[in-house]
Formats: C-alpha cells, structure tokens, sequence
C-alpha cells in the first residue's frame, strides 16, 4: 500500500516567498500523513503564467523555490512534483520539477499543450515524462495536457500506472456565459483520464486566487482517483491537503474483474475510418 497526497494552495499573486512557505507546510501535512508522493497545483508559487512573466517573479532552477522544495522532500522522504514558472535560456517554461525523497531534483517536465494565450508567455516542451519511483512509474502532466487522451494514453503506453496532474483549473464570466461548469467539467476529466486508462490520478489545484483581478478563478477540489472511478481523497475550497491509501496491484484486478478497456484497445487496434 502507498500514500499518495494532493496539495491545495491558496496563492498570494506574485508573492513566491509567501506561497513557498505555505506550500512547505502542507507538504509537511502530507509527510506527517505517511505520504510517499505529494503533488503541488500548476504556478503553484507565483500565480498566473502571465502575471509571472508581466512581475518578473518566476525563478531559475536551482532557485529558493526549488532548493525548499528540495530541502523539504529529504526532511519528509517523500517525493515531491510542483509544477513552476521556470525562467530558462529561451524565456520562461511552466516546468514540473520531479524531486526524489533525497532532495535530489531527478527531473524536468516542460508542458507540452498550453492553453490559448498561454503560448504568448512560456515556451513549449518537446518531451514528455515517465517516472520510476519504486513504487510506481508515474506520467507528468501540466493542467491542459490531459485534455488530449492520445497524450495521456502515450504515457500509459510508456509505463505510467499513475497520472501526477498539476493544474489551475479556472473559471471565467465566459465561461460562465456558455453555461459552462468548470468544476464539474475538471472533476469529469480527471475521472475519465484514470477510468479510460485504467490508472490512479493525482490531480492538485489552486483553492483561491491565481491572478489580481479575479478573472481566472480556480475552482478547487484537488483529488485522488481509483481506476474505477471513485473519489478517494479531496479538498474542496481553500488551502489543504488530501491523502489516500492505494494499492496498485487493484489495477490489474480491476481489469480482470470488469475493466479490460487497455487490453482490448491492444488487441482490436483503431480500424480505418471510411467514408461513405
């Protein structure tokens, strides 16, 4: 059995130091939980991309932000994904940093599918991401990347028996306009993601404000999720942090007793489309 825990922040837009500590002490929460994995939401330490990019608060790596991350996998022994605006050679990368339960940063990931305007700020990643922990291999994801089931899939494909998100799942007046539930709709794909692929799926989000003028709201309830379906653990609103007890030998049993959607997949591949 493993722990896993998914961490809510309530940012402070634009103020790094501030939302690393807040995020250092959940992730003591989750340590002190038993947890072995801890997953922190999309810009979690500035707020939106943009307004990183517009406030010159995104960081290097190696950086403060990082080093307490660091810092704070090696006292917890726990592995740590957080997902920041990076400041590279190109400009800026909203980057999932990988750390190891020795506080040793293992890995990158860059997203790939950034969302509209989004691509006005940071440079997209060429690479995705599977990461043996021991325990379980996991697949990186950023917030947008999972709107693509053949991406996700990919990274089943490559290992992943788990499916580490990081997001800001917003709402907006527009959407809102188009009668469109934001948090149902995340809590909807979060819930396909893991059943269509027959995984386990971490998904962390912001609790409270992401930008300055309230135009993209996050809608909260970070979650983990069963192959099945179910809800293990959540957060609704506001700072916090959920954890849940897993077992991964549940996915090939699940399968065998009602699932087998992969090994079908595999063995009645796509047949060409006609049309008439």
């Amino acid at each position: 059995m493993t722990k896993l825990a998914v961490v809510q922040t309530d940012c402070v837009v634009g103020e790094v130091a501030a939302n690393t500590a807040q995020a250092v002490e959940l992730l003591k929460q989750a340590g002190a939980s038993g947890a072995e994995l801890a997953v922190l939401p999309e810009c979690f330490s500035t707020g939106s991309g943009s307004m990183a990019a517009a406030s010159g608060c995104a960081e290097s790596v190696p950086g403060p932000c990082s080093e307490a991350l660091c810092e704070t996998a090696a006292e917890q022994k726990m592995w740590i994904v957080a997902a920041i605006a990076e400041k590279i050679e190109e400009g800026l990368s909203n980057t999932s940093l990988v750390i190891a339960p020795d506080g040793t940063l293992v890995a990158k990931y860059r997203k790939r599918f950034l969302y509209m305007q989004e691509a006005e700020t940071f440079i997209r990643g060429n690479e995705g991401l599977v990461v043996d922990m021991g325990f379980v291999s996991a697949g990186i994801s950023i917030c947008y990347d999972y709107m693509f089931p053949e991406y996700v899939r990919a990274l089943v494909n490559s290992g992943a028996r788990l499916l580490v998100h990081s997001t800001a799942w917003l709402t907006t007046d527009l959407c809102e306009e188009w009668k469109y539930n934001a948090w149902e709709m995340y809590r909807a794909q979060s819930r396909t993601r893991a059943v269509e692929n027959g995984i386990f799926l971490m998904t962390a989000n912001h609790g409270g404000k992401y930008d300055d003028d309230d135009i993209l709201r996050p809608v909260g309830r970070s979650c983990i999720i069963a192959p099945w379906g179910e809800i293990l653990a959540e957060v609704d609103m506001g700072a916090g942090v959920a954890v849940a007890e897993v077992d991964f030998a549940d996915i090939e049993k699940w399968a065998a007793d009602a699932a087998p959607y992969l090994e079908d997949y595999r063995k009645y591949p796509v047949p060409p489309i006609l049309n008439a």
